[in-house]
């Protein structure tokens, strides 16, 4: 009896060093969450040519360098994607996105929110170049 009270504080106590505690980092498939998404333009490139319906009048195009934003209560890198688009017959429009990353990779997408307020854009001409 003795035995199964010791493997049952054992996994108390393990479970507590696995619960969420400052400095413990998230992963997903063994991974850090918050990894740095090294090829973030070409994922973005690859989501906004299948998601934009027409490519031929994206003009403007703008993408901020990844960074750690905290989104809701978790921190994730994010980047910020702006743009105007003329589709024929209407107007020009602005877009602008917000991305968030997760694990490296290109995880969401999502109109901006205050989010992109501080954000320092680059030009992103290979936006305005992207073909289907």
């Amino acid at each position: 009896m003795g035995r199964i009270l010791q493997v049952g504080l054992l996994a108390l106590a393990l479970a507590g060093c696995a619960g969420g505690e400052p400095g413990v980092n998230e992963t997903v498939g063994g991974r850090d969450v918050n990894t740095y998404p090294d090829n973030y333009k070409a994922e973005v490139l690859a989501y906004l040519r299948n998601y934009l319906n027409d490519l031929s009048g994206v003009r403007n195009a703008s993408i901020s360098v990844p960074a750690v934003r905290t989104i809701g209560k978790v921190d994730r890198y994010a980047s910020c994607v702006r743009f105007s688009a003329r589709t024929p017959g209407a107007s020009a429009s602005g877009r602008d996105y917000l991305v968030l990353f997760l694990g490296g990779k290109l995880d969401q997408v999502a109109p901006t929110s205050d989010l992109c307020q501080d954000a320092v854009y680059q030009p992103f001409p290979e936006l305005e170049r992207l073909k289907r």
